[in-house]
């Protein structure tokens, strides 16, 4: 018959051998969850990158539907500063006018991922028709 001192130190010795298990399993987790979370934050920065250019391909369709010459820089203006700079717009047309809005899609800002992954644009096109004579 096993006393309560020799249940003591069974638990003792069967809980030695795993001691710092549980900080390697955080470890493990804590970093999986951590890239998943990049992954995420990466996800909606493209999306933004998405719908910035399709607003701003709406718009300088609208403005160049109005005025001659005027879609381009409406497109620009319509997309937020901190894409702006990596951003291509063309409008054009009498009829029919297409305007198409290139935004080059933001990365994290760690200077690695660039390195790792090829860089992306993001297109939209829009087309509306002229129903007005200028």
């Amino acid at each position: 018959m096993i006393g309560l001192r020799g249940i003591k130190q069974r638990l003792r010795s069967s809980a030695n051998g795993e001691r710092g298990v549980v900080s390697i399993e955080f470890l493990g987790s804590a970093s999986l969850l951590l890239v998943a979370g990049l992954i995420g934050i990466q996800i909606m920065l493209a999306m933004h990158a998405l719908s910035q250019a399709n607003h701003a391909a709406r718009n300088g369709a609208r403005a160049e539907a109005i005025a001659v010459g005027t879609g381009t820089p409406a497109a620009y203006a319509a997309v937020s500063e901190s894409l702006r700079s990596g951003t291509r717009a063309t409008c054009g047309g009498y009829k029919e006018i297409n305007c198409t809005v290139q935004i080059d899609m933001p990365y994290l800002g760690m200077s690695w991922v660039s390195d790792v992954v090829p860089p992306m644009t993001v297109t939209r096109t829009a087309h509306f028709v002229r129903t007005e004579p200028l």
